[in-house]
């Protein structure tokens, strides 16, 4: 995920926006309860559109649903070869051909929208090994050029994974300057996700020299100055993280070990107590945090959301999360939970002032905090809590100035299509939040460009806002492998994760980090 305004909605989304973006969910959970089934010995019906991609590239349609029994797709379908609008009518399929299954909106208005074309994976041999370990969600990435390469500036959006959950994320850009009054973002879809890109722009913020522009934890942009390293910085297990968080320099904070291994469903937290001196004649503060998530949501949302329920969870996906109330609940109940929560020691207690909602496990992502400068002595004392392991911190630092600088919004003015023919159709789509969305497939990738003009004098710093949301793959192996287990959304649920993940981290984020799907 998203898992953030992404975080202004259309009218018909605003009552989820105090639910979820307080906390976007890269797992949003379900209340309802799934009926528990083994999919391996009793016939499954799922009544939502639902795709089936195989592996040989080619993509099934079943609108009213599908049938699975004895591991096989036993309804009729519409089947796609790989690269071409040829119809032809599906037989029987089975599990072991199929990568993944997604469901999918029939409502959404493809006379506005683009279905990219070209470049799409066909999962043969020797793709069909890679694909046999995870390949976890990452929702939109953005890269920039330098030199030969192209360098990771954000991802977008990561923990919205169905049509109520849309929202807009906003993230600064690092070291991205206007060449000739433009800016050229590469956009990829490296993940076994369908994603769904309603609309991109840059946000041009002019600021002085030395100061440091970064987004809010409501989106804004915001200006700082007169940054400091804290004094004080200690986890709940006792550890001097001083010397960890000072420079962003890749070696990051992560919940001690006894920490994780007395996890339970009364005490899931983990929290890192930071403390500085108050300043002078300021009422208010911003908390600088460079961060990411770790992979813990992944294991959440794979093992007990989707994998556990199988081919049950596609309903969920494409059903239950399209009902307002559904949503609104999860929100709410994910929001209580995850994300980061801050906090400020005031008469001898902690009170919470603010809220951060995760932000994804691939880039790290540049936050300020504005919290009151409140203190019980000389100093003030802030607390970030978060579910155990949930974050991977690489700099914590104070800023005692601040200010709302000037910004100028840039629309996106050209998008290149791997097919050209394609340009200004993605264009339309993608340059106004409205009910036109630009749908990438794994492997499929696109540039954008925009037209951000020179600076005469001063400072500026690029802000990428991105709006949409994306469907996530129901893997094959997972619905022939499901338990039936009912997901109840818990906090012994998210303990069973914690104890999960324990187990596999190394293995995990290896996987994670070197097999991402090749884009061009």
């Amino acid at each position: 995920m998203t898992p953030a305004s992404k975080l202004l909605f259309r009218a018909l989304r605003i009552p989820l926006v105090f639910a979820v973006t307080a906390g976007a969910i890269s797992c949003v959970f379900h209340s309802a309860q799934v009926t528990p089934l083994d999919v391996r010995h009793a016939p499954t019906e799922v009544t939502s559109p639902v795709k089936a991609h195989l592996v040989d590239g080619s993509t099934v349609l079943y609108p009213t649903g599908v049938r699975i029994a004895n591991n096989t797709l036993i309804t009729s379908g519409s089947r796609y070869a790989l690269g071409t609008p040829v119809l032809s009518q599906s037989g029987p399929i089975p599990l072991d051909s199929v990568v993944g299954m997604e469901s999918y909106d029939t409502k959404i208005n493809m006379g506005k929208s683009v279905a990219a074309t070209g470049a799409a994976i066909a999962v043969g041999v020797p793709a069909a090994a890679l694909l046999a370990v995870a390949i976890f969600g990452s929702c939109p990435t953005f890269y920039t050029d330098s030199a030969s390469a192209q360098v990771l500036q954000a991802e977008g959006f990561s923990y919205s994974i169905a049509p109520l959950f849309e929202q807009r994320d906003v993230d600064r850009l690092h070291s991205v300057s206007a060449k000739d009054g433009r800016v050229v973002l590469h956009v990829r879809n490296e993940a076994l996700e369908t994603h769904y890109i309603n609309h991109l722009e840059l946000i041009d913020v002019r600021h002085e020299a030395g100061e440091l522009a970064l987004p809010d934890q409501s989106g804004r942009p915001i200006a700082l100055s007169g940054l400091s390293s804290v004094f004080s910085v200690r986890d709940r297990a006792g550890r001097d993280l001083a010397g960890t968080v000072r420079n962003a320099d890749g070696v990051v904070f992560s919940t001690a070990d006894q920490t994780l291994r007395a996890v339970s469903a009364a005490d899931l937290d983990d929290y890192i107590n930071i403390a500085f001196p108050a300043p002078r004649g300021g009422d208010s503060v911003a908390i600088v945090l460079n961060m990411r998530n770790s992979l813990l949501n992944t294991v959440l949302l794979y093992e007990q959301i989707l994998a556990a329920p199988g081919a049950r969870s596609l309903d969920w996906l494409g059903g239950d999360l399209g009902h307002i109330s559904t949503a609104i609940d999860m929100g709410r109940w994910y929001a209580t939970r995850m994300g980061m929560r801050i906090s400020v020691r005031e008469n001898g207690r902690y009170v919470q002032v603010a809220r951060i909602g995760d932000s994804g496990p691939i880039a790290f992502h540049d936050v300020a905090v504005l919290v009151p400068a409140r203190s019980d002595d000389d100093s003030v004392r802030v607390r970030l809590s978060f579910v155990a392991d949930d974050w991977r911190i690489d700099v914590v630092r104070v800023a005692s100035g601040w200010r709302r600088p000037e910004t100028h919004r840039v629309p996106t003015a050209r998008v290149a299509m791997y097919d050209p023919s394609q340009n200004t159709a993605a264009l339309s789509s993608i340059r106004d939040a409205d009910d036109g969305y630009l749908i990438t497939t794994p492997g499929q990738s696109f540039a954008v460009d925009f037209d951000a003009g020179d600076l005469a004098s001063g400072a500026r710093t690029f802000m990428l806002a991105s709006q949409g949301y994306y469907t996530e793959w129901v893997r094959g192996s997972w619905i022939r492998n499901a338990s039936g287990k009912t997901f109840t959304p818990s906090d012994e649920a998210i303990t069973e994760a914690i104890r999960s993940w324990r187990s596999k981290q190394s293995e995990m984020e290896r996987h994670f980090y070197s097999t991402r799907i090749s884009s061009r």
